[in-house]
């Protein structure tokens, strides 16, 4: 007789991501009810106003911060559902596959049975025998497998229908009275509080201890209450903070494009309007960027300010859960970077990503873009000029945003879903200006990273030596040698520290392509270490996977064109009346002979850019 094939599970009707945008919007609108609700449960009338009037218009704020607050409850309740369905989902996406591969490979066998008995031997009796015993064994081996697919096919009705009844139970007015009554409905208030506290006293730690103590109501209505808190607090799991920080900012533009519309928006609005509608576009960009087994988004808002630094904002995107990614990776990138420069960074963050994970056999990876300190910017003066660079940029905000990136970095540290002893192999890569931050970081914070890269630095702050930043063989310099900008702080010491790339500072060094040698290009050189294709992109892929990347020479005195011999070469070599003025410009400056990086940074010209 012939054996029946097991059948496959049913299609699944929904997926994580669908789920989570539908509960991030709920969640938003939940956000404004209850900053609606809060702002009308301390609305008075003005001493000024008084009588039957004033108390009526009094009576009437009570009772309609009462239907708010009924909302907001509702609200909670609805977001504890949908998330508990998007958990539910995420599950069942993976039995999905797990079962569709049994199904396929049993199905597989039977069929190889079905061709071993035709082709067999009807007069061998020990070959029938065989052939019964193992269509026992796979009758067997089915019944188990269809069950298993059945169940599979049952929860997902009983999902469905549990969030359905979830649902309807806060639908209704009286409804929602009930759960803002029910006693125990969480504070969200003392919630706030509580956090606020932990993050306040600068320990993330405390802050992870605390959170794994919350329950899905209270972690519901803490992330509906303070968005902005939750999203931002180092130590709180970093799913939760991109879904606070979706919140906020779905928030934000609801509220800011009907001020627009309505010919209300500030100069401050309209700047973090841009920077809400573009963290909203990259994370659009990013969409189809899911979890393979279970559908899950892998575009995390980490950071979430648009109003901040003067609304050039503080934003921060990761590609893959960093709490648990083996290998974690945090990219700083340097001068006039802001809120709205996310998307071209996180496109360089995806490329290096993507790399890094070939390498890494079954190893996963995380790519974070990390914009949230005050990077020197045209608003402080800055043009293109690199005697902006020393002069302007300074170090003073790098040691601020270093400050900031290694608190960032705890926070991480602090999330970390791995076992004790097994957290992720973390790199933080520094770039431009970017580099010197990092660089603050470890010298002035004690960044909690395993590996470092710094790419075209103009120089390294306070450290002198690569120990002064990582242990021996953990820092990693990739310098083009037409890159204008490494120049700065080589031979010698520059404004903004030492170049990491000279031999006698003692990072590990590795190949990158010189660039073009025209001055025209000197830019591109600058900005050139994450080209798809390129050594320098390859050899930052090794670092981040964990491996070492093939050594060169460090730079010494005569080995490298120091910058005015540069701009002087590359400007004959590219030609042109301008050009020939910028030579001739730059000639009469160097031979003055005064110092070596300030000098050096003053005669770069002032046509050539070498910013970000």
């Amino acid at each position: 007789m012939a054996l029946v094939r097991v059948s496959q599970p049913d299609p699944l009707r929904t997926e994580s991501s669908a789920v989570a945008a539908v509960t991030n919007g709920v969640r938003a609108t939940g956000e404004s009810v209850s900053d609606a609700q809060e702002s009308l449960a301390g609305q008075g009338t003005p001493s000024s106003w008084s009588g039957d009037a004033s108390e009526a218009a009094r009576n009437e704020f009570t009772a309609l911060s009462g239907r708010l607050d009924s909302a907001s409850a509702a609200f909670v309740r609805a977001v504890t559902v949908l998330d508990a369905f998007d958990d539910t989902v995420q599950t069942l996406r993976s039995r999905r596959l797990d079962l569709l591969e049994q199904v396929s490979n049993l199905n597989g066998r039977i069929d190889t049975y079905d061709a071993d008995v035709a082709a067999s031997d009807r007069d061998d009796a020990t070959a029938q025998e065989a052939l019964v015993q193992r269509s026992a064994n796979l009758e067997r081996e089915a019944t188990a497998l269809q069950a298993d697919v059945d169940a599979w096919n049952r929860d997902q009705e009983s999902a469905e229908q549990t969030v359905i009844t979830g649902l309807q139970g806060v639908d209704t007015v009286a409804e929602g009275a009930s759960a803002a009554s029910d006693p125990n409905r969480p504070d969200a208030d003392a919630l706030a509080d509580q956090l606020q506290q932990r993050v306040d006293a600068g320990d993330p730690e405390a802050v992870a201890d605390w959170w794994r103590g919350l329950s899905p109501d209270q972690v519901a209505a803490l992330v509906m209450h303070s968005p902005q808190l939750v999203g931002n607090a180092g130590g709180v799991p970093s799913e939760v903070r991109d879904e606070a920080n979706r919140t906020s900012m779905l928030s934000d533009i609801d509220y800011l494009t009907q001020r627009r519309d309505d010919g209300q928006l500030t100069e401050l609005e309209r700047q973090q309007l841009m920077n809400a509608e573009d963290a909203r576009s990259v994370l659009e960009e990013n969409a189809d960027r899911v979890d393979p087994e279970t559908g899950e988004d892998q575009a995390f808002l980490l950071v979430y300010r648009p109003d901040a630094f003067n609304g050039d904002g503080g934003v921060a995107m990761s590609l893959g859960n960093p709490d648990t990614a083996d290998d974690v990776t945090s990219f700083v990138p340097g001068l006039t970077n802001e809120a709205t420069s996310l998307g071209s960074n996180v496109s360089s963050m995806e490329r290096l990503m993507d790399l890094a994970d070939d390498k890494n056999g079954d190893r996963t990876v995380a790519a974070i873009t990390w914009i949230d300190y005050d990077a020197p910017s045209s608003a402080e003066g800055l043009t293109d000029d690199p005697w902006d660079f020393v002069q302007v940029a300074g170090q003073g905000k790098a040691t601020d945003g270093g400050e900031r990136f290694a608190d960032f970095v705890d926070g991480l540290r602090a999330s970390d879903h791995r076992p004790p002893g097994e957290d992720a192999h973390f790199t933080a890569i520094g770039h431009s200006y970017g580099s010197t931050t990092v660089s603050h970081a470890a010298t002035d914070n004690d960044l909690q990273v395993d590996d470092m890269v710094l790419i075209g630095s103009p120089g390294t702050g306070s450290a002198q030596t690569a120990t002064d930043l990582m242990p021996e063989g953990h820092l990693f310099v990739g310098s083009a040698d037409y890159d204008p900008v490494t120049l700065l702080g080589a031979p010698g010491i520059g404004a903004l520290g030492h170049d990491p790339a000279q031999a006698d500072f003692g990072a590990h060094r590795f190949e990158v392509d010189p660039g073009s040698y025209r001055v025209q290009d000197l830019l591109e050189n600058h900005s050139s270490y994450f080209n798809e294709g390129s050594t320098s992109l390859d050899a930052m892929a090794d670092v981040v996977a964990g491996r070492t990347p093939d050594e060169v020479e460090g730079r010494t005195l005569g080995s490298t064109q120091p910058l005015d011999t540069l701009l002087v070469g590359t400007s004959l070599a590219s030609g042109g009346e301008q050009v020939w003025n910028g030579v001739e410009w730059t000639g009469e400056r160097v031979a003055d002979g005064a110092g070596w990086a300030w000098d050096r940074a003053k005669d770069a010209g002032s046509w050539l850019n070498p910013f970000d």
